[in-house]
């Protein structure tokens, strides 16, 4: 018993740390996706180059945090948004404001794929190590609990029908008899 406690704790513990180590590269990838989408969709030339730069800054930090997560296909997407973004904060112009934002949208887009498939990647390679779990017991454990959630729902929804029948008979009642 104390075996298969520590082994599946382990197992826990593994995959906690894998996706955490990339939480924060990939939280700063989505304020640097946030800003550039707001910066793509302003229609005010100071409001483009605002959001764009809060984009950069986002994207910056997320370049400094990519050490910690490994990934380093998302280093090259990182690189180009960087570039394209510093192009879009101070553009000549609006359109070339927004060209470079929507490049920099791509290149932000394809840095969150990347962290997402070298995150499933690492947690495919933790499911793989053999690590012996009673998912006998676990499966039973959610189906008993989805069952008592459906007994729940099915005595919510009989006082639910009590309620609307008694509305309905009220309905009917003075239907029938409008003076009363």
């Amino acid at each position: 018993m104390t075996t298969k406690f520590l082994l599946s704790f382990t197992f826990i513990l593994t995959t906690l740390l894998v996706s955490a180590k990339c939480d924060n590269t990939y939280t700063s990838a989505s304020y640097a996706l946030n800003h550039a989408k707001k910066s793509f969709s302003s229609k005010n030339f100071d409001h483009q180059k605002y959001y764009a730069y809060k984009a950069l800054e986002a994207l910056e930090k997320a370049k400094k945090l990519i050490d910690i997560c490994g990934c380093d296909k998302a280093v090259d997407p990182i690189l180009d948004g960087i570039e394209n973004l510093e192009k879009a904060s101070d553009p000549k112009d609006f359109e070339m404001g927004r060209y470079y934002t929507k490049r920099a949208f791509a290149d932000i887009q394809d840095l969150i794929n990347q962290l997402d498939i070298y995150t499933q990647d690492n947690l495919n390679t933790i499911d793989n190590l053999n690590v012996s779990m009673d998912t006998e017991s676990v499966e039973k454990k959610l189906l008993i609990n989805e069952l008592s959630a459906i007994k729940n729902q099915q005595i919510i929804l009989a006082r639910k029908q009590e309620i609307l029948e008694k509305r309905k008979n009220d309905i009917e009642e003075k239907l029938l008899n409008p003076g009363s």
